[in-house]
């Protein structure tokens, strides 16, 4: 592995609470794949074929609803790793996994899980720390769609994009940014156009520029606009 690979995986919270030892044992035998824009992880109901970490670009965790709507689960960006729960339970894959645009990931096969796990037991105590934040990120993001304004949810993830990406262009469609947060894609244009005419974004094609962080930030903690 690269060493500027390496960098880039100790950015995250998880891997980096990982002891140096088991770190290494996790990520030994593990493949890069290089995917274009679309190119797919895995599809909701494959076998489980181990865990991955975003390198470069992002991945989007996607689910459908019986009547074939899509929506956007969650945006992994570079550093952060998923596929954790079909690893550990051998169950299927929950979502979609499709790389927006080119992106590199980290694949660490299931076979290569297990024996390192098998060599460290910990590891499995690791990987259910990974599950768990992900829950609780879930929990939270859902309590949050229930009572907070959509002005405070939809500030805190764009700043929340923006510091998890290292920089401050989010590639998200408008249509994806109303799936997220359960409303319409009219309804998330105006509350963009809100934080546009407040200067703390700036909205373009297919994407949106973040102007300030630190206001995104306050907002995210305080309904006042």
């Amino acid at each position: 592995m690269l060493s500027a690979d390496l960098a880039v995986l100790e950015t995250d919270r998880w891997f980096a609470a990982i002891a140096p030892e088991r770190r290494m044992r996790l990520v030994r035998n593990a493949r890069v794949r290089t995917l274009t824009g679309g190119g797919r992880v895995y599809a909701v109901g494959d076998p489980p074929d181990g865990l991955y970490a975003v390198l470069e670009g992002d991945v989007r965790l996607v689910n459908h609803s019986a009547a074939g709507q899509e929506t956007l689960a969650l945006i992994v960006a570079p550093g952060a790793w998923f596929g954790g729960l079909s690893t550990a339970d051998g169950g299927p894959r929950t979502h979609d996994a499709v790389a927006a645009a080119r992106a590199r990931v980290l694949h660490v096969p299931q076979r290569d899980f297990d024996q390192a796990a098998r060599e460290d037991l910990l590891l499995h105590r690791d990987l259910s720390l990974l599950i768990s934040a992900y829950h609780r990120a879930a929990t939270t993001a859902l309590t949050q769609n229930l009572t907070e304004p959509l002005a405070v949810r939809l500030a805190r993830g764009l700043a929340a994009a923006a510091r998890g990406r290292g920089d401050d262009l989010i590639r998200l469609r408008q249509d994806e940014l109303a799936a997220m947060h359960g409303v319409s894609r009219q309804t998330i244009n105006r509350a963009l156009k809100r934080l546009e005419a407040a200067g703390l974004v700036a909205v373009r094609y297919g994407r949106v520029e973040v102007l300030d962080s630190g206001r995104l930030r306050a907002l995210g903690r305080d309904p006042v606009l």
